[in-house]
Order: C-alpha cells, then sequence, then structure tokens
C-alpha cells in the first residue's frame, strides 16, 4: 500500500511540473542594473568602457527585437537571436569589469559607481549564461563528471518530453555504429576504454531523449545549447581518452597489436563525429582511416594560433588586471604547448625547461617587475592544479611553476657566463648588505632587477657563490632561495675582513671546482674508446705464474686481441670474512695526484702571503686554545695490570683459530 501510494505521488508530481523554462533572447534582464549604473555615470563617464557597454546595448536591442518576431514562425530564428544574447551580455561584463577594476585601482571601489559596476558584471555573466547553456559544462574535464552532467540533462528531458514527439530536431546522432562497435570491444580489456563506453551510452540516452522531445526542445534555447555542448564535449573526451591510450601503447612498443588499434578506430570515429557536428565534415563525407593522426587537422592548428594570437593581444593592453594577465598567460602557454607538440618535431617539454639567465619565451613576462610577474603566474598555476588536479595539462601547468620558481631560486651549479663575469670587492659587500642588511631574497634575478646593486645575472649569480663561501648565504636549495644564514648586518665586517686580499682566491676555487667535473666527465667519454690499460699484462704476477713469456697470437686472431679485457674482480682479497683477516690491499694511487711541484708552481709568486696567512692562522690557533684551556681531569685512567694484557691477548688469539677452525 506504501508503494502504491509513492507512484502515484511521483506521477502527480510529474504531471504538476512544468517543462523548463526557456533562455533569454533579448538583454531585458539587464534593464534595472542598466538603469542604476546610468544613474551612477558620473563616476566613469570618460572611460571608454562605459561608452562601449552603451554602444553594445542600442545595437543589439533593434536587431534580437526582430528576430524574436520571427522566432514565432521559424524556430531557428530563436536560436540565433539566443546567440546574440549571450555575445552581447558577455561583452557587456567584459568591459563592465575593466571599469569596475579601473575604479578600484583609483581608491573608488566603495562608491555608487563602483558598486554598480561590479552588480552590472555579475548580473550580465549570469545572463549570459542562462541564455546559452554553457554555464558549468566547460569544467567537465573527467568522463565521471560528465556522465552525471548528461544524466541531469536526460531527467530534464524526459519531462519535457511532450505527448506527441517529433521524428526528429537536427541534432546530431551519437549513434555511430562503427563508434559503439569499437568501444564496446575496447571496453573488455581496457578500463579507460570501458568509461569511454559508459559516456556513450549516456550520450546515446540523451541524444533518444532530445530528438522525442522535439518542438518543445527547440523552444527553450537553453536546453538546446546544453545538449549540444553536452555532446561535443562527450565526444571530445571520448577522443582524448582514445588518444591516450594509443599512445601509452606505443610507449610500449606495441604500436602494432589488435589493442592498439582498436583504440586508433575509436579515436578516428569520435574525431570524425567531431567535424561533423561542427560543421565541416559533411553527413555522407567519410575520412580514410589514419587521417587524424598522420597530421592534426588544420583547424585544430588555426584554433590553437588564433587562441594564441588573442592571448598575446590582451596582454598587450594597457588596463589589465592581474587576474586577467596571469589568465591570458595560461592560455598563451596551454595554446603553445599543444603546438609544440603537435610540431614535426614534436618538442613535449616546451616551456618547462628553465634558462639562465631567464629568457622571456612567454607572453606577458616582458614587465617592470619580472620577479614579481614570475611569482604571481606561479600563484595562478598552482590555483589551477588544486582546483582541477584531474586535468590533463596539470601536470604541464605544475612543471611550468616549477621553472618559473627555479629560474628565481637559480641555477644548482655556477653556469659559464657567471665564471667568465668580472666580480670586485665592493659589489660583494653591496651584495651581503642587501641580502642580510635590508632582507632582500638571495636570488640572482631579485639582485639583478635591484637597481642600487647594478649588476648582471651572472655577476649576481657568483656573488652569491662568494657569500655561500663565506657563510652569509646557505647553498642551493632547490625550488626556493638561498637561505640567508647572517642574522644581523652587524656580524658582516667579520665574515668579510680581508676581502679584497680573499677574492681572488675565491674566485679561483671557483673555477677550479667548476673544472673538475668536466675533467672527469671527459676522462669518462674516453675511456671506452681506450686500448687496454699498460696494468693489464702484469695479471701473472699478481697469480705467481711462470715468467715464461706468453706466445704472439696467430694472425687470424688479431681483431679479437685488440678488445680490452675486463678486470676480473678477486673477491677472497678485496672481501674480509673469518677466513680472510689480513690487512686490507691498499688500492692504487689517483692517476692525478698532487705533487710538491704542482704545489711549488701553484703558490708561486705568494710566497710571502702564504707565510702571512699561515702566521694569522696560527696565531689564531694559540688565541683560542688560550681562551678556552682543556679541562682538568678528574678521574684517573685506570692502569691496565700485566695479567689482564695477557688475559686480553689470548681472548684474542682464541677468537682468531676459532675463526680458522
Amino acid at each position: 500500500m506504501s508503494l502504491q501510494r509513492g507512484l502515484l505521488r511521483a506521477r502527480a508530481l510529474d504531471n504538476a511540473d512544468a517543462p523548463p523554462a526557456a533562455g533569454p533572447r533579448d538583454l531585458t534582464g539587464l534593464n534595472a542594473t542598466m538603469t542604476t549604473a546610468q544613474s551612477n555615470e558620473a563616476w566613469y563617464w570618460s572611460h571608454p568602457d562605459w561608452h562601449a557597454i552603451r554602444d553594445i546595448r542600442q545595437q543589439v536591442d533593434d536587431v534580437l527585437a526582430r528576430l524574436n518576431e520571427q522566432a514565432e514562425i521559424t524556430p531557428q530564428a530563436a536560436i540565433n537571436a539566443a546567440k546574440i544574447t549571450s555575445l552581447s551580455a558577455s561583452l557587456i561584463a567584459r568591459h563592465a569589469a575593466k571599469v569596475s577594476a579601473h575604479l578600484d585601482a583609483g581608491g573608488r571601489r566603495d562608491t555608487p559607481g563602483g558598486l554598480a559596476m561590479r552588480n552590472l558584471t555579475r548580473v550580465a555573466e549570469d545572463h549570459a549564461a542562462r541564455a546559452s547553456g554553457l554555464d558549468s559544462v566547460q569544467a567537465l574535464d573527467t568522463p565521471r563528471l560528465l556522465i552525471a552532467h548528461v544524466h541531469k540533462l536526460t531527467k530534464e528531458l524526459r519531462r519535457a518530453e511532450p505527448d506527441d514527439p517529433e521524428p526528429d530536431l537536427g541534432l546530431d546522432d551519437p549513434d555511430d555504429p562503427e563508434l559503439e562497435s569499437a568501444l564496446s570491444t575496447g571496453a573488455k580489456d581496457d578500463p579507460e576504454l570501458a568509461e569511454a563506453s559508459q559516456l556513450m551510452t549516456t550520450l546515446s540516452e540523451m541524444a533518444g531523449r532530445a530528438r522525442r522531445a522535439g518542438h518543445r526542445l527547440t523552444l527553450d534555447v537553453r536546453m538546446h545549447g546544453m545538449v549540444e555542448t553536452a555532446q561535443l564535449r562527450g565526444f571530445e573526451v571520448i577522443s582524448g581518452i582514445a588518444r591516450t591510450v594509443m599512445q601509452r601503447y606505443d610507449k610500449q612498443d606495441l604500436s602494432t597489436s589488435g589493442r592498439r588499434n582498436i583504440a586508433a578506430m575509436i579515436y578516428h570515429y569520435a574525431e570524425q563525429r567531431l567535424e561533423r557536428m561542427r560543421g565541416t565534415l559533411g553527413a555522407e563525407e567519410q575520412r580514410d582511416f589514419g587521417h587524424y593522426e598522420a597530421e592534426p587537422p588544420e583547424r585544430y592548428m588555426d584554433a590553437l594560433f588564433e587562441e594564441s594570437r588573442a592571448a598575446v593581444q590582451e596582454l598587450r593592453a594597457k588596463h589589465i588586471t592581474p587576474q586577467d594577465r596571469t589568465d591570458a598567460q595560461i592560455r598563451f602557454l596551454l595554446a603553445q604547448n599543444e603546438i609544440a607538440a603537435a610540431g614535426p618535431d614534436g618538442d613535449p617539454d616546451w616551456g618547462t625547461q628553465p634558462r639562465f639567465p631567464p629568457i622571456e619565451n612567454v607572453a606577458g613576462m616582458k614587465t617592470d617587475t619580472p620577479v614579481e610577474t614570475r611569482l604571481a603566474l606561479i600563484d595562478a598555476l598552482r590555483r589551477r592544479v588544486e582546483n582541477n588536479p584531474f586535468h590533463r595539462d596539470a601536470h604541464f601547468l605544475n612543471k611550468v611553476a616549477d621553472r618559473f620558481a627555479q629560474e628565481i631560486a637559480g641555477p644548482p651549479e655556477l653556469t659559464a657566463q657567471a665564471l667568465a663575469a668580472d666580480l670586485s670587492a665592493d659589489q660583494v659587500r653591496a651584495v651581503a648588505a642587501h641580502v642580510a642588511g635590508q632582507g632582500t631574497v638571495a636570488s640572482p634575478l631579485v639582485l639583478s632587477e635591484t637597481a642600487e646593486l647594478d649588476l648582471t645575472y651572472a655577476q649576481a649569480e657568483r656573488a652569491l657563490a662568494v657569500l655561500q663561501t663565506l657563510n652569509v648565504v646557505g647553498p642551493h636549495n632547490g625550488l626556493k632561495p638561498r637561505e640567508t644564514l647572517t642574522v644581523s648586518g652587524n656580524d658582516l665586517p667579520g665574515q668579510l675582513a680581508l676581502l679584497e686580499q680573499r677574492l681572488p682566491n675565491l674566485l679561483e676555487v671557483q673555477k677550479s671546482a667548476a673544472a673538475i667535473p668536466a675533467s672527469e666527465a671527459q676522462a669518462t667519454a674516453a675511456q671506452p674508446e681506450a686500448g687496454p690499460t699498460p696494468e693489464a699484462p702484469a695479471r701473472p704476477e699478481q697469480g705467481q705464474a711462470s715468467a715464461v713469456p706468453v706466445p704472439t697470437a696467430p694472425a687470424e686472431s688479431a681483431p679479437a686481441a685488440t678488445a680490452p679485457e675486463l678486470p676480473h674482480r678477486d673477491r677472497t682479497v678485496q672481501r674480509r670474512h673469518p677466513g680472510n683477516l689480513g690487512p686490507r690491499p691498499t688500492t692504487a694511487p689517483a692517476a692525478e695526484t698532487l705533487t710538491d711541484q704542482n704545489l711549488a708552481k701553484l703558490f708561486e709568486g705568494q710566497e710571502d702571503r702564504l707565510k702571512e696567512v699561515s702566521q694569522k692562522l696560527m696565531a689564531g690557533t694559540e688565541a683560542r686554545a688560550a681562551a678556552h684551556p682543556a679541562p682538568a681531569e678528574t678521574t684517573p685512567a685506570k692502569a691496565t695490570t700485566v695479567d689482564e694484557a695477557q688475559q686480553n691477548a689470548q681472548q684474542a688469539q682464541q677468537t682468531v683459530g676459532v675463526g680458522v677452525r
């Protein structure tokens, strides 16, 4: 009885609910807000964006009135009116936001004009969203979120079905037999393709409901826009999943496997369906298999170049807010990343590798404050990833943020430009005063942008390396700037004492330290090409073999004799164990051991200075020893008797005997 009663109530609610109201097809919803803005135009009457808002309103009202009259006879005119309404409301919201930012910068945020512009921005954005139906679909980047959104649309379409549905509405039909067949086959072996198959099923159900809704759905422009956008977004997600699966099989050297071919079929038919829905491919036309894999379609590249150019134009605007700047920079980065990945060389690491000194290959970075611009972009990139960590470009955005953080922190090792840069003691003292005394960030980019120092990036980099040796700043700290070790500027005179005399040696040590890894790398690179070492024939002597000369090999085995002989490791000699308690053999000395002649040559012409430094070191050691005498021994050492010594020796011999047995 409860079940029957519940069914009756549900049926009554379905009959009582009205179909979703049609979206706005004019700008009458902005009348009250525009009236308030006009009454307060004294605050911004001379701003060009306010004049643009008034011009848009005057030009659009007459066109929308004519289209709405035609919509009573031709439903397609209603869709055109909704598109114009959405575009004009978006433009009004953008210009109102610029006026609001101008008032905020002038300290007039809480004035009646500032409140009116902020209210107009919010109302115009909401009006454009209700007219187009694109308010929430763009953020659906995962198949599960998109499936949930399509289920909601299907539920609304079920309520909007008329009693006499029309056979066809003219929407794109996603029930492609080839695509469904490939998805059902691939879903059996791949979980990602299984999600794509579920998404395809929900899209098919939504399309059937949309066709049965008929003429009523055409009049409801917002619902029409949401259905069309959900279909486009759904096939984009299916295409992206198939492309990811293809790339995974290619990396595993399975480019000719059957599963990879199934993913390629899904990718082909999904891209073909998208091209038909966008109007660039006829209903009866077919693309050759592999057309979308050979090279990116021109429409994609044109769209990417257009997006990149539009972002650059926005960044060149004089009155641009920090939020708009970072948004345009992220758009530029994403577009350029797609262009670089789709190019003939296929550079997947574009924009992610740090450069020292930094180069401005990202639009909008050439400003008077490059450090602040980088920090703002890093924060925007981190927030974008935190808001949507499952976005397909989240890894790229994180790597770009790491790149800019690395450029601010500086290189982990001195670059060639820094080693060749000239540096004076006064410049080092000035850098130390700024870092320790004024709290300046220990970053080469920050110091090179400080006008008082007048340093190049290479000089700032080398000055920080010198201050690291003097314990003023810490070592390289990854993606963070160096840590300042000197707490107060009063400690600097002691740390920078005799800097004029010590600086040449410090700079020379930097060059020597940088030359050691280079020489090791060269020796490692040349080692495989070298022939057998001179010590190789000495193996018979180590094994106590006879001194009979080794006969020469015949002519046929000459090529085999040229190959270097790999050294054999005698583990019984090099590894200590209970059966081998002998002394560990001494290793051969290094090839480049520092001799007395080299030391004499190194200190040639600096004997007096070396003597002076040695005397100062000895005097300092004696002074510290006198200031800190050794504490007196309160407990006398316990003497070891002869019996105890003999007993200890006997225990050691017994232990050795047990190990040998």
